[in-house]
């Protein structure tokens, strides 16, 4: 159960002045441009419908939307979407702050995901940087393998070391370049959900849990999706999840 927390606000109201000056363009600019007229004078029911009007779950959302959604969101307590589209956000402009900013939010409504890890702290330096990563590690295996085909053709021994290198390095290069599409997670949206042992409706309960947990998603059969659970490979309904 998600327990309201007026005191400890994600937002100040001096970051949304500043971002009022952001316009956001999905879809329908006029809607947008009176969606921040509403926001700005504290109207924020009306807001909040044309903000959702415009979001897109499925496509890249701005910043300023997903940011004022995150804050509507929490001024209404509904931490479950505030913790999604601080989640969307954190793909598109990953940082230390955002990520410490929402496992202090989830600590607080008993949620679990969010914690700030090593591996979270990588996803933010690949995100960042993710880029210029597969080129520097192509280049330098470029460099590797003319060398040696270089030292081959002199004839020149290769160090066993050197060979176990090159294998080592095309492992990591092979895992790196597949981070995005391994590091794929959700957000439970309905109460109530149960986690099953096998993908059906027929399978054993797990466990039946609230709404607003994130879960990293390892697969999918048919209408389940293969999650990971309290380190336990669990499967839950489609239905009941927002991708991240």
């Amino acid at each position: 159960m998600q327990v309201p927390n007026k005191k400890n606000l994600i937002f100040s109201f001096f970051i949304f002045t500043f971002w009022l000056s952001v316009p956001a363009f999905p879809a329908s600019k006029r809607e947008l441009k009176t969606a921040d007229s509403l926001f700005a004078i504290a109207k924020y029911p009306e807001a909040q419908n044309l903000y959702k009007k415009n979001f897109n779950l499925a496509e890249k959302n701005s910043q300023a939307l997903l940011l004022k959604l995150a804050f509507l969101a929490e001024k209404t307590n509904n931490y479950t979407d505030c913790l999604f589209y601080l989640s969307k956000l954190a793909l598109a402009q990953p940082s230390r702050h955002l990520f410490e900013k929402m496992d202090k939010l989830a600590k607080e409504q008993n949620l679990t995901g969010y914690e700030f890890d090593d591996y979270n702290y990588f996803i933010i330096f690949y995100r960042k940087y993710g880029d210029y990563i597969p080129i520097l590690l192509l280049t330098l295996g470029t460099y590797i393998v003319v060398i040696m085909v270089t030292k081959t053709r002199r004839k020149e021994p290769i160090l066993q070391i050197h060979k176990i290198s090159i294998v080592i390095y095309l492992l990591a290069l092979l895992g790196i370049l597949n981070v995005p599409s391994l590091y794929q997670t959700c957000i439970i949206v309905n109460d109530n959900t149960f986690l099953r042992d096998e993908p059906s409706s027929a399978a054993g309960v797990v466990e039946r849990v609230g709404k607003g947990h994130k879960l990293t998603i390892i697969g999918s059969v048919d209408h389940w999706d293969r999650v990971i659970w309290n380190n336990r490979i669990v499967y839950i309904r489609k239905s009941d999840l927002w991708n991240i």
